[in-house]
Parts: C-alpha cells; structure tokens; sequence
C-alpha cells in the first residue's frame, strides 16, 4: 500500500517513535488514523509556528486534514464526537508552542514538506479510498 510505504520514507524521529511498518494488503480505514494524525500535526505546526510560510503546502495539508476529518466522522456513524475524542487523545489540541514548534513534532512539517506532492497526494488519495473503520494499523 502506498500511504504505508510513505511511512518508510520519514525518518524514525518524525514519525515521534514509530516502528517503520512492512508492506502488505491493508484492510479498509487500516492506517487512517496513524496518517492523519502526522497530517494534523503538520497542519497545526503551519498555523502555530509557521504562519504566512509554505502558502501552498498548508493550504493542501489542510484540504488532507478535512479529507481525514470527512473520512472519520463519515466512518464512525457520521458524528463529530469520535473525532473530537481522537484528535484531543492524540493531544492535538495542545496550545503549547514547545511542544508543538519544537522537537521531534515540529519536524514532521520539514519531513513532510519534502515529500514531492504527488507522491503525498497519491498517498492520501490511496488511504482514503476506501471506507472502513479507521484504526491506526502497524505504523505505531
């Protein structure tokens, strides 16, 4: 699967300790919220840290973040409540400019970033074709 092996190309800091996960048939929604949140992050590190930086690249990542959000809420019984319960789990709706602006989660926009746009696209395209109960899958 593609948004799988997207994950081998970030290095294992960025990934905020993830094990690098193996190539294999993936089942529906199997690794959307293991991508989504990088994508979030990313996201949230351009508005926090970065404002006015990478106009294009924050407004894509941010149209994947409300293609992530739509995918979620479409497959956990349309409500925006499991949403707000994983997005606040993963602590993304932390305010702390340390955490956030610094360290081994404000590199993940300089990994992601880097990444040509067309592989990110065809990544996020892949993971999200399908409709199935979003799990996080092996890439934690």
């Amino acid at each position: 699967m593609r948004a799988l092996r997207l994950l081998a190309i970030i290095p294992a800091t960025a990934l905020i300790g993830a094990a690098p996960p193996i190539p294999r048939e993936t089942r529906p929604g199997e690794g959307v919220l293991c991508i989504g949140t990088f994508i979030y992050f990313v996201e949230k590190i351009g508005r926090m840290c970065r404002p006015g930086e990478d106009e294009e690249f924050q407004q894509r990542i941010g149209g994947y973040a409300k293609r992530f959000d739509e995918y979620i809420i479409r497959n956990s019984g349309g409500s925006s409540a499991a949403l707000e319960t994983f997005k606040n789990g993963q602590n993304l709706d932390s305010d702390d400019r340390g955490y956030i602006c610094e360290g081994d989660v404000a590199q993940s926009y300089d990994v992601f970033i880097k990444i040509p746009r067309e592989e990110l696209d065809k990544a996020v395209d892949e993971i999200l074709s399908r409709d199935g109960p979003a799990s996080f899958g092996d890439c934690v």
